[in-house]
């Protein structure tokens, strides 16, 4: 009886590994994004390529608000704050769309350039073996670090020297 119970735990051990085991490998296998992702990015990416930047930043974050990391939106959303000047917002999007970028294996049907900037970010809903987007946000970090670089700071406003208190005595003279 006691030889059979081991057998059983034994058996039954084993078939929750095995369960386990198939189940964690099949979540981990990588998944194309959804489609309530895919529509703004890919209505953001040809907005943004007509020059409309504000309505495709409105459709990046649509996507955001869905998938907090998407490399894709927070890339293009570089991007546009490239074009606006605000080199700090976009490394901010840019640091954070490195975190995640290896982890998304969609492939990007076009490229379009903005302030320099590389925009690789028009999605298909095709899988890769690697991640296209992570090299994308890396060649855009790289380059938006130049143009930081290579760009003055703007000036501080200096403190004028303090004014001298005239006495009574002076101001009649």
């Amino acid at each position: 009886m006691v030889r059979a119970a081991k057998w059983t735990t034994v058996l039954a051990l084993s078939a929750l590994a095995v369960f386990l085991l198939i189940t964690s490998s099949a979540m981990a296998q990588p998944r194309p994004m959804s489609q309530d992702v895919f529509t703004p990015l890919t209505k953001g990416y040809d907005l943004m390529r007509a020059g409309k930047y504000e309505a495709a930043e409105a459709e990046f974050k649509t996507a955001l608000s869905k998938d907090r990391y998407n490399p894709f939106a927070l890339n293009n959303l570089a991007a546009i704050k490239t074009q606006e000047g605000k080199l700090k917002e976009a490394m901010a999007y840019l640091t954070d769309a490195q975190t995640h970028a290896k982890d998304y294996l969609d492939k990007y049907q076009e490229v379009c350039f903005t302030e320099g900037l590389c925009t690789g970010v028009k999605p298909l809903k095709v899988m890769g073996n690697e991640s296209t987007i992570a090299k994308v946000v890396a060649e855009n970090t790289a380059k938006l670090k130049a143009k930081m670089a290579a760009s003055p700071s703007p000036a501080v406003p200096s403190t004028p020297p303090p004014m001298e208190k005239v006495t009574p005595e002076k101001k009649g003279k």
